[in-house]
Order: C-alpha cells, then sequence, then structure tokens
C-alpha cells in the first residue's frame, strides 16, 4: 500500500466493494491530539526537539492504520487457474498490528462467575446457530468505566458498557440501542449440569454494506453476521434500556474475555459478542496457507501478505486478525480449506501490566476441509513448526 497521505486525506475516500465510503485521515486533528497529548504529560510541545513531534507522530499512526483505508476483499480479486490442487504455504509473513482490549458476568460451564473470577482457559457458554455450545476464554483484559446501562428483559438483566454488542434479528447491536427490539436467549438455569460439547457452526458468506461500515471501524466484525436456528434459543423483547453511570471517584471495573472457536458469550442467557479497547501494538509473523478449490483458483503469494498487511493495520485483536484473514480467504478464493497461524510479541504485556517481555501468544483459525480432515490439518501445522527460519 502506499504511504502516500495525500490519498487518505481527502475530504471523500474511496469506496469498498460494497460502494460504501472508506473513513480518511484527519492529519491535522491528529496533530491536534499529540500536541493535547504532551502537554497531558507536562512537555511543552513547541520546545527545541518536539517542535515537529506532532507531524512525526500523525504520519506514524497514517501507517499503523493504513489498512483502514484500503477494502482488503480488492486485494483478491486477481486471480487466475492452475492445475495445483494441493496446499499454498506462505510462512513468516511479518505483522505488526494494534490490540484494543473491556467487560462482564458470565455464564461458565459448571456454573455463573463473576468476571473478576474468571481464568484464562474457563469454557463460557455461548450460542452457535441458535444450539448451547462452549467457547474458551483465551484473554482476558479489564478497564475502568463510568457509562453502563442495565438491559432487562423477561430473561433477566444485566449490566454492560453502552458499546457492547448483543445479538438481535437484526444482527449486533449495541446494548444502549436495544430498547424496541429483542435479545437472542437462551434458559441459563440447565446450563450448569449440561455436557460439554465444542461444535463450530457453519459460516455463512456476509455481505459488508456501506451503512455498516461505521460499525465495522468500532468492532471489527459485520453487524449482520449474526444468524441463528433458534434450536436452543428464542428471542426476548428487550423491556427496559437504563442508563447507569458510576461515580468519578469510584469507577467500575469491566471485563473483556476474547474466547475461541467462538468470539461470543452469554450474560444471563443473553447472547453478547466479545468488545475491546487500549492502543498498544503486537508485532510477529502470520503463516497462511490454502487448498485451491476444484478449478484450481490461486492468487498471487504477494497478495497473501498484502491481506495481513491490510488487515494488521487497524485497531486489532490478533484473535480477530487471525478469522479476518482466514475468513478473507474462503470468502474470496472459496478454497477447499484454508489455515491461518499468527505469532506474535504483545507490547501491552512487555511495556505494561504484567510486564513479560518475550512472551508470545500463538491463534490459530482453520476452515473447511482443513479442520475436518485431521491429515490435512496435521500436514500444514508440520510444514509451519518445521520450516526454517
Amino acid at each position: 500500500m502506499s504511504t502516500d497521505t495525500s490519498a487518505h486525506e481527502t475530504q471523500q475516500g474511496p469506496l469498498y466493494a460494497s460502494g460504501g465510503p472508506l473513513p480518511t485521515f484527519d492529519r491535522a486533528r491528529a496533530e491536534k491530539a499529540v500536541r493535547e497529548l504532551l502537554l497531558a504529560c507536562g512537555e511543552d510541545p513547541d520546545r527545541e526537539g518536539l517542535q515537529d513531534t506532532p507531524a512525526r507522530v500523525a504520519r506514524a499512526y497514517l501507517e499503523m492504520f493504513a489498512g483502514l483505508y484500503t477494502d482488503p476483499d480488492t486485494v483478491l480479486d486477481k486471480t487466475f487457474s492452475e492445475s495445483h490442487d494441493e496446499l499454498v504455504l506462505v510462512t513468516d509473513i511479518p505483522t505488526y498490528s494494534t490490540c484494543v482490549p473491556a467487560h462482564q458476568p458470565v455464564d461458565a460451564v459448571g456454573g455463573p462467575l463473576d468476571a473478576a473470577d474468571v481464568r484464562v482457559g474457563d469454557q463460557l457458554w455461548t450460542l452457535a446457530d441458535g444450539r448451547v455450545e462452549t467457547t474458551t476464554v483465551t484473554r482476558i483484559s479489564a478497564r475502568p468505566a463510568r457509562q453502563l446501562v442495565e438491559v432487562v428483559t423477561a430473561g433477566g438483566s444485566f449490566v454492560v458498557t453502552p458499546d457492547h454488542p448483543l445479538a438481535t434479528p437484526d444482527g449486533w447491536v449495541e446494548a444502549a440501542g436495544l430498547a424496541g427490539t429483542a435479545v437472542e436467549w437462551t434458559e441459563p438455569g440447565g446450563l450448569a449440569t449440561r455436557p460439554v460439547s465444542v461444535a463450530v457452526p457453519r459460516r455463512r458468506p456476509v455481505e459488508r454494506v456501506a451503512s455498516d461500515d461505521d460499525w465495522w471501524r468500532r468492532h471489527g466484525f459485520a453487524r449482520r453476521s449474526h444468524h441463528t436456528e433458534l434450536v436452543e434459543s428464542r428471542w426476548l423483547p428487550v423491556e427496559v434500556v437504563r442508563p447507569l453511570e458510576a461515580p468519578a471517584d469510584s469507577p467500575a471495573t469491566v471485563f473483556s474475555f476474547t474466547c475461541d472457536p467462538h468470539p461470543t458469550f452469554l450474560v444471563a442467557g443473553h447472547l453478547t459478542h466479545n468488545c475491546e479497547h487500549h492502543l498498544v501494538p503486537f508485532h510477529g509473523v502470520a503463516h497462511v496457507g490454502y487448498i485451491p478449490n476444484v478449478h484450481g483458483k490461486v492468487t498471487g503469494l504477494s497478495k497473501l501478505a498484502r491481506l495481513v498487511d491490510l488487515y494488521a493495520k487497524r485497531p486489532q485483536v490478533q484473535e480477530r486478525l487471525t478469522s479476518q484473514i482466514a475468513d478473507a480467504l474462503m470468502r474470496k478464493l472459496e478454497p477447499r480449506g484454508a489455515i491461518v497461524v499468527v505469532e506474535a510479541e504483545h507490547l501491552c504485556m512487555a511495556m505494561r501490566g504484567i510486564r513479560k517481555p518475550g512472551a508470545r501468544t500463538t491463534t490459530s483459525a482453520v476452515r473447511g476441509v482443513l479442520r475436518t480432515s485431521a491429515s490435512s490439518r496435521a500436514e500444514a501445522l508440520e510444514l509451519i513448526s518445521g520450516r526454517s527460519r
């Protein structure tokens, strides 16, 4: 992608393939924000040595978030047919992104747990295509918040942040906007004694529409991506959405749970989606592979690296980055299977918080035959783990 800023600072950006406008970069606003940050830190942005800093940092953020200004799907528009029907694998694609982690009380396997008591590795209940399934917590973060909302349905009440996504008949909707709609719900009472099983739902192609662009920028997944068959769930009308505000000197602590294989979990039986929120970089490598379809539809190897770059250069979490790359391959190349493995070091762990430099996080997303065929999956993972660096 070109780093020429003029292409990104117009009043009207280029268009997504779906027809909606891309966001644009406001350099003047970014520079002003950096000046304010320096002042907040007790520095003088006009002193010698710092005068050019706002402009330099603004350029850096333009590059860091360059993936917001090009639709990643367009990278895979150029394909060609070959007779090759075996695994195509590109390893060690450098990746650098910015994680964003934040949230609440949940329905855990074995019984409800307070959010503060949930640990990495715990299993939470969720709904996948309307069926009760389990998902595993892979990361937890917390932050203070003053603005909250209480949502009340016939199934109970719960408190979340106003931007927390919940499943409705019209797709995912932020909690603050739930009035007049319904939320997918399952009876939480029987979950504690339910046998544990994991099944991955059938994935349907999701069209990104222009009206959803702002949602994509805030949450990183399609607002209309929720589907359900209401096998073990039903819609409960939302009775009340009540704003709450914690005292300024005693903000609430809200928790974010990143989960796999489903990025969703239940709160009092209501289906919610992970939500995140801090700007600290993570960096590492991505390994991307796919098995072409019967028509041998393939794309240039450099396109895979470009795809990783565009999804990485935006506010991001590693789990979502991994899934987005895999889903784009399935959507555009229609392969028999795809695999994406991302290994990264998170500076939020190295620079702050637990302060463990060198710790690496590995995430994977497997689709199609590479999920259903143990031998194919093992071959791909062996090639990835056994590569020479």
